[in-house]
């Protein structure tokens, strides 16, 4: 099963300056491990340290935000696409 994570500009560091990568998983969770494993420091910038996403970003999985579904848990299948986008500040 092949899941495709497109992540912002201030991730593609971790990912060897690419901003699109496959992972595999059941749930959201497990493609961030699966990530987190390829690339060393993956999870601890897009989690917290209490293992939930980080407050910086949103994750969606095929357009739907994750905070409304189930969070890392919510399952995902071959060919589902997750985008991992920064909240923006201003003033």
């Amino acid at each position: 099963m092949s899941i495709t994570i497109i992540v912002p500009g201030s991730l593609k560091d971790l990912l060897g300056g690419s901003d699109q990568v496959t992972c595999e998983g059941k749930t959201i969770g497990e493609c961030i491990a699966d990530l987190d494993y390829k690339f060393s420091g993956f999870k601890s910038r897009v989690l917290d340290e209490k293992g939930e996403i980080n407050s910086s970003f949103m994750i969606f999985l095929d357009g739907q935000n994750l905070r409304i579904l189930d969070g890392l848990a919510t399952s995902v299948k071959d060919g589902d696409e997750v985008n991992i986008i920064p909240f923006a500040a201003g003033g």
